[in-house]
């Protein structure tokens, strides 16, 4: 392969793996029964940044990117719903020096592929979404004093990127007591359709609520509303310290019939505004395997109803269960409807979201939460967040009030990795970062902003633990979704990763577990080596060719 045609290829492979930009909303996948697919939008100047899920494709025409089809993996299989939305690439500070995106904290992508993994399946590389995996753990990072957010940063050499460096950048939310926390009026919209009685979906989402039950009081309510072929309400809104008539509810619900999910969260938002509490939580908690075979005629429909309970007050969270979860449907659920998404593949992770975390899950310490990285231009030469691919923002997006974005719960952390390329400097920092969001009960916006010490640490060894783990986990991502950037960190180097990570951290039952699933998955890829297919490897990482 010449030279010539050796770039053409590349470009085409790393623009179909860019972030999309802020301004192109990305191409809907196949229709999911029941709910069509919307039209697709009209072309943007780089329509090759908005991914579509398909086959690979050669380009024709090498000198113009904007006819160069998507180079992304294969249809999933018909019976997993998900969407790829591309690979970061890697941005010349010369070119753009400001990185924004709305904040998430869904875990969903994790659960998911681990659920996958413990059945001997590699999990579909559209699926892995690394923000997801990296905030699936708990950082214990310090938690703010006189603020609804605490910061903290470090800076390590690149594990496997030579010449970079890894910026970790944790948020941490005030925490809120169980004593504190507002009074929580909730309906449970749950699928009964008969898709939910494969692999025990149904009796895994009734163990689940039995045991979140145990943690509401008398100032609660909880209702549940049961749909399958059709809506019906199971418990009107009923005190929330009446355990044995909630627990009863639950005990009745059968799977069988079709799934009218549209019928199903329109009951549950006519029973969360009739019982709503003002200054409270009002709540739709949906539980599903998001196989939507009945209900509205665009999935968009759908989507533009929770979106507009969500401003009248009412949020949504989505749990997703079972091996055919509709995984785009269930998170774009979720941030419509202005809460989280989680996937529950076993009791353990129903305790950890619907317990361990119920506060957080519920009470919401910021709305609208985005991100915005300022990157000093004679510190930093080029940078690469991990992650967050569809939560991109413009700086107008960043500052505008009207930007939906991320909700954050009382206790919840978050974590963003950036790779970054460090110029010879003398600067105190390499950048600012600014925290923005809107605080839930005033409305009023807030902002915090702080520099990006330039405290660099001379090994990976000299890191904090948590960053170590933070790296680990994200290099477990992607490679799970065959990222460019890890073509040269094989299994065994990561599962050597794993060991680096502090005894104190090791030792915690998720980490170790984490250790298992990167050994299964290396006994399970069988991908074999693209790079060579591609020609990358006489590529240079830093000599990557970079989109404006």
């Amino acid at each position: 392969m010449s030279p010539v045609s050796r770039t053409a290829l590349l470009l085409v492979v790393l623009a179909a793996g860019c972030a999309r930009r802020p301004d192109a909303e990305p191409v809907e996948t196949d229709a999911r029964p029941g709910l069509r697919a919307a039209a697709e939008p009209a072309p943007s100047r780089l329509a090759v940044r908005r991914p579509v899920r398909g086959d690979a494709a050669s380009a024709t025409s090498p000198g113009k990117l904007d006819e160069m089809p998507a180079l992304l993996p294969p249809n999933a299989p018909r019976d997993t719903w998900v969407k790829h939305y591309g690979v970061n690439p890697t941005i010349d500070t010369e070119e753009e020096n400001v990185s924004s995106f709305a904040l998430d904290v869904d875990t969903a992508s994790y659960a998911f592929a681990r659920a996958g993994l413990l059945r001997d399946q590699m999990p579909e590389e559209a699926s892995v979404r690394i923000e997801e995996f990296v905030n699936a753990f708990d950082y214990d990072y310090p938690p703010p004093t006189d603020e609804d957010f605490a910061i903290a940063t470090d800076i390590v050499p690149s594990s496997h990127r030579p010449g970079y460096h890894v910026l970790r950048i944790g948020m941490q939310a005030r925490q809120v007591s169980d004593q504190d926390r507002a009074p929580a009026n909730l309906v449970f919209v749950i699928d009964t359709s008969a898709s939910m009685g494969k692999d025990g979906g149904l009796r895994l989402v009734q163990d689940g609520l039995r045991e979140l039950v145990t943690r509401l009081g008398e100032r609660d309510k909880v209702a549940i509303v049961a749909y399958g072929s059709a809506a019906q309400v199971v418990l009107p809104p009923t005190r929330g310290d009446r355990r044995t008539e909630i627990v009863a509810a639950l005990d009745r619900l059968q799977p069988e019939g079709a799934t009218d999910v549209d019928a199903g969260l329109r009951l549950g938002y006519e029973l969360a505004a009739g019982a709503a509490i003002e200054g409270g939580i009002n709540r739709v908690m949906l539980c599903t395997d998001g196989v939507a075979t009945t209900g509205p005629a665009t999935a968009d429909e759908l989507l533009a109803h929770v979106a507009s309970q969500s401003l009248r007050g009412v949020s949504l969270t989505a749990i997703g269960v079972g091996v055919d979860a509709d995984d785009v449907l269930l998170e774009q659920l979720a941030q419509r409807g202005g809460g989280s998404y989680d996937y529950v593949d076993r009791l353990a992770e129903a305790k950890r979201v619907l317990v361990d975390n119920l506060t957080g899950t519920l009470q919401i310490v910021a709305r609208n939460a985005k991100l915005q990285v300022e990157f000093d231009r004679t510190a930093v030469a080029r940078y690469r967040l991990l992650g967050y691919e569809n939560r991109g923002l413009s700086a107008d997006a960043f500052t505008s009030e009207r930007t939906d974005a991320g909700e954050i719960g009382a206790g919840h952390s978050v974590t963003a990795l950036y790779e970054v390329q460090l110029r010879p400097s003398e600067a105190e920092a390499i950048g600012t970062v600014r925290l923005r969001y809107r605080r839930p009960h005033t409305g009023l916006s807030a902002e915090i902003t702080q520099p990006l010490p330039a405290k660099i640490r001379a090994t990976l060894a000299a890191a904090e633990p948590r960053t170590v783990l933070a790296i680990v986990v994200a290099a477990y991502a992607e490679k799970l979704r065959g990222s460019y950037w890890v073509r040269e960190l094989s299994w065994p180097d990561i599962a050597d990763l794993h060991e680096q990570i502090a005894p104190s951290l090791r030792g915690r039952p998720d980490v170790e577990e984490l250790g298992q699933l990167i050994d299964r998955a290396q006994r399970l890829d069988h991908r074999g080596d693209r790079s060579e297919d591609l020609a990358w490897s006489q590529l240079e990482f830093e000599r990557m060719p970079v989109l404006e």
